[in-house]
C-alpha cells in the first residue's frame, strides 16, 4: 500500500530530523492570552462583567482594560480604580471566572502560526509548558478549546498558595516539573510580567508584539529577543549552525 509507505517514510524523516537539530533552549515556557490565544474580546467582555457586580460605574474602554490583562485579577481590579477590598475582589474573581467559562471559551481562537510552531518544537523535541496567571482549572479548559493542550508537557495555572507573575515561582516550578534549568529555557510572552519574571529566574525572555501591550512599552522592559509573529520563535530555540 503506496499510501502507508509514504507516510511511514514522511515520520522517517521527521523523526531523523528531530535527532540532527541541536536545540539552544529545549525548554519553552509560553504564556497563554495575548501569546498563544487571541482572547482579547472575551477577556474584555468578562472584566466588564465582573466590574458591574462590584460598581454600576460606566466600564472601563477596551484598551484600558486590556493594558492590565495578564496581571492577577485582584491587581487588576485595583489598577482599575475600583474598590478592592478582599471580599469585593473575591466577588470580581468569581464572577470574572464564571463569565468567562460561560462565554469566553466559544470565542477565542489561536493566533497565526501558534499550532504550526508548536507542532514544530514538539517534533525537533522541545519541552513545552504554559504559565498563565488563569486559575488551573480554567487555563487547562483554555489551552483545551483552543486546540492547543495536546502539544504541552505541562500547564501551570494559578492555585491557591502558588505565586503570580512577576514573581520568578510560576516560570521555576514549571520548569523543574519539565526537568529543566533556567539556563536552557525560553520564556515566551505579551507582557512586561512575562519579562520581569523572566529574568527574576534567570531565562532568557521573547517577547511578542501581537498581544496586550504596546510594542514601546515591551521594549522598555528589555526583553532578550522581540518578535513579531509566533514563527519567528522557531529560530530563537534552534541552534544556528
Amino acid at each position: 500500500m503506496p499510501g502507508i509507505r509514504g507516510n511511514a517514510r514522511s515520520q522517517e524523516l521527521r523523526t531523523l530530523e528531530s535527532l540532527t537539530v541541536s536545540l539552544r533552549y529545549p525548554f519553552v515556557l509560553f504564556d497563554l492570552d495575548g501569546t498563544l490565544v487571541d482572547s482579547a474580546d472575551s477577556l474584555v467582555a468578562s472584566v466588564r462583567y465582573a466590574l458591574a457586580t462590584v460598581d454600576q460605574r460606566e466600564p472601563p474602554d477596551r484598551d484600558t482594560i486590556l493594558i492590565q490583562v495578564g496581571k492577577p485579577l485582584e491587581l487588576i481590579l485595583a489598577e482599575l480604580g475600583y474598590p478592592a477590598e478582599p471580599n469585593q475582589a473575591k466577588a470580581f474573581a468569581n464572577a470574572f471566572r464564571q463569565h468567562y467559562a460561560a462565554h469566553g471559551l466559544k470565542v477565542q481562537r489561536p493566533y497565526p502560526g501558534a499550532r504550526e510552531l508548536l507542532a514544530c518544537l514538539k517534533t525537533i523535541g522541545a519541552k513545552l509548558a504554559i504559565v498563565t496567571t488563569k486559575h488551573q482549572t480554567q487555563a487547562e479548559e483554555s489551552a483545551s478549546a483552543a486546540g492547543i493542550d495536546c502539544y504541552f508537557d505541562y500547564i501551570h495555572g494559578w492555585a491557591e498558595g502558588r505565586k503570580h507573575k512577576p514573581d520568578p515561582e510560576p516560570f521555576l516550578s514549571a520548569l523543574e516539573r519539565l526537568g529543566g534549568r533556567s539556563a536552557d529555557a525560553l520564556v515566551v510572552g505579551d507582557t512586561e510580567q512575562d519579562i520581569i519574571a523572566a529574568r527574576a529566574a534567570g531565562i532568557t525572555s521573547c517577547a511578542v508584539t501581537h498581544g496586550f501591550r504596546p510594542v514601546a512599552l515591551l521594549a522598555m522592559y528589555r526583553p532578550d529577543y522581540m518578535v513579531s509573529h509566533l514563527r519567528d520563535v522557531e529560530a530563537i530555540v534552534v541552534e544556528q549552525r
